[in-house]
């Protein structure tokens, strides 16, 4: 969406066809309410260890957001997750 960008470049760039991308933008812009539309970048860490059962009821969703890190705990309900979500995108 950045003016300039060239899907099928930023496609190969992440690794997925073009095709792949172009979908997801037609849908996102469908979906979207309101503009403009902005893609988050999801950065997986390589090599993490796998859990340990003693891990997982540790485990926790962590969201970065300019500057700021939301963690929510396992465990947490989905309306407390909705709520966490709702209030992220409407500080957009």
């Amino acid at each position: 969406m950045a003016p300039g960008a060239v899907v099928s470049e930023v496609a190969r760039r992440h690794g997925m066809s073009p095709q792949h991308l172009f979908t997801w933008r037609r849908q996102a812009k469908r979906e979207a309410d309101d503009p403009p539309l902005a893609f988050t970048p999801v950065v997986v860490a390589p090599d993490v260890p796998q859990p340990t059962p003693a891990d997982c009821r540790e485990a926790v969703i962590e969201l970065a957001v300019a500057g700021a890190v939301i963690r929510v705990p396992s465990g947490a309900d989905g309306a407390t997750l909705a709520l966490v979500l709702q209030t992220l995108k409407s500080l957009r």
